[in-house]
C-alpha cells in the first residue's frame, strides 16, 4: 500500500502557478525543442524573437535562466513600438546524457512579472533511431507523442506547447492540423516537410475565447497531403483553474474558503462488480459564496451529488457513488474526484476513494 499512499499524496498536493498572458509583447514562440542529439554534438543555440506591440519603447532588463548550462544574450538597446528584439540562448550540452527542460525568465520594463520561455531536448550517449525517438507512426509521418499534456492553465490566459514531427518518406509531405474546438488553435511549422525534415505541431489553448473549467480534452485531426485518416489523431489535455493574479487583497480576504471534513476514504476489501459509496462534507469558511464550476472524475460512471453553490458559513454533504460497472478490475484502485472552485486559496479540491478489489 506504500505506492498507493504516495500516489494519494501526490494527487492531493498537485498544483502549479502560471503567469498571465500580456499581448503588449509577443514572442514568435515561447518554447523551443532541440530534439534528440548526442553529447558529443556540442552546444545548441536558439533565438527567440519578441515584438513590441505597445505605443512606448521597452527595454529587456535582464534574462535569468534556471540553470547555468543555459546562457542568454539579448537586445540591449530600447525596442521601439512595432519593432522586434531577440533573446539568444545557448545550451552548453555538458551536463551528461539526459532529458532537459530549462526556463528563461525575461524581465521587461513596466512589467511586474517576467515572461517565461523554455528550451528542451534529449541528450543521448549514443545515437538513437527514429523508432526510439519518434514512436508514433502515421504513414510516413512520425511523432514523438500522440498526447500533449499542458498541465494547469489559468482562466483568462494562453498556454502553448509543441510536439516534434518528422517526414520519413522519400517525397515532400504537406501537413494540416484541423480542430473544431473554440479554445484550441494548432498549426504545423512548417506545413511542408521535405524528406527527413523535422517540424513541429504547435498547440495553443486560449481560455479567453470560451469559458471552460476543470479537465479539458481536445482532439486534432492531421490531414497528410490533404487526406484524412481516422487513426491520424492527436489529443491535447489540460486543466483550467481560477486565475488569481488580478485579484485585490480585499477580494482575497472576502473570498470563499473550502474545507473538507476529510480528503480520502478507504473502503474495505470489496468484491469486483460491487457498488461503492463514500460520504464527505464540504464547508465554506469564507465570506462569499463558494461556487463549484466543474466536477471531474477519474472513471466514467462515477456520480457525485453536491450543491453547486455553498453560502458563507454553511456546509453541504458530498455523496460519491461508484457503480459495480466501474469496480470490475481486481487489485488496488484509486477513484479520484476533482472539484474546480472559485476559491483563490484552493481552486481545486481533490477527493479520493481507494482500497482493494478482490477477483
Amino acid at each position: 500500500m506504500k505506492l498507493l499512499f504516495l500516489l494519494l499524496t501526490s494527487f492531493l498536493l498537485s498544483g502549479t502557478a502560471i503567469p498571465q498572458e500580456d499581448t503588449s509583447v509577443t514572442f514568435n514562440s515561447v518554447m523551443h525543442d532541440f530534439g534528440d542529439f548526442g553529447i558529443s554534438d556540442g552546444p545548441k543555440t536558439h533565438t527567440f524573437t519578441l515584438t513590441n506591440n505597445s505605443d512606448k519603447p521597452l527595454v529587456i532588463q535582464t534574462v535569468i535562466t534556471s540553470c547555468g548550462c543555459t546562457v542568454p544574450e539579448w537586445t540591449r538597446e530600447p525596442i521601439l513600438p512595432g519593432a522586434s528584439g531577440s533573446i539568444q540562448v545557448t545550451y552548453s550540452n555538458d551536463q551528461g546524457p539526459y532529458p532537459f527542460d530549462k526556463m528563461l525568465s525575461v524581465y521587461i520594463t513596466g512589467k511586474s512579472k517576467p515572461y517565461i520561455l523554455r528550451v528542451r531536448g534529449v541528450v543521448h550517449q549514443k545515437k538513437f533511431t527514429l523508432e526510439d525517438t519518434h514512436p508514433v507512426v502515421m504513414g510516413t509521418l512520425r511523432l514523438r507523442s500522440r498526447e500533449m499534456e499542458l498541465g494547469q492553465i489559468r482562466q483568462g490566459t494562453v498556454k502553448t506547447d509543441s510536439v516534434e514531427v518528422i517526414n520519413t518518406g522519400r517525397y515532400p509531405l504537406f501537413l494540416k492540423p484541423v480542430s473544431s474546438h473554440a479554445n484550441l488553435s494548432v498549426s504545423a511549422s512548417p506545413s511542408r516537410l521535405n524528406p527527413m525534415e523535422k517540424g513541429s505541431l504547435v498547440f495553443s489553448v486560449d481560455t479567453r475565447k470560451k469559458e471552460e473549467w476543470g479537465n479539458v480534452l481536445y482532439t486534432v485531426r492531421l490531414l497528410i497531403n490533404d487526406k484524412e485518416d481516422p487513426f491520424h489523431v492527436v489529443t491535447v489535455k489540460g486543466s483550467i483553474k481560477l486565475n488569481t493574479s488580478g485579484m485585490s487583497r480585499s477580494e482575497k480576504e472576502r473570498a470563499p474558503i473550502p474545507q473538507m471534513n476529510r480528503s480520502a476514504v478507504e473502503f474495505p476489501l470489496t468484491a469486483a462488480g460491487s457498488a461503492l459509496e463514500a460520504d464527505f462534507v464540504l464547508s465554506n469558511k469564507g465570506k462569499s459564496p463558494l461556487i463549484i464550476y466543474k466536477i471531474d472524475t477519474s472513471h466514467d460512471g462515477i456520480a457525485v451529488a453536491i450543491p453547486r453553490t455553498i453560502a458563507p458559513g454553511s456546509e453541504a454533504p458530498v455523496k460519491v457513488s461508484i457503480p459495480g460497472s466501474v469496480t470490475g478490475d481486481a487489485g488496488e484502485v484509486i477513484y479520484t474526484i476533482s472539484l474546480t472552485t472559485n476559491a483563490p486559496s484552493r481552486p481545486t479540491v481533490n477527493l479520493l476513494v481507494y482500497g482493494k478489489i478482490s477477483p
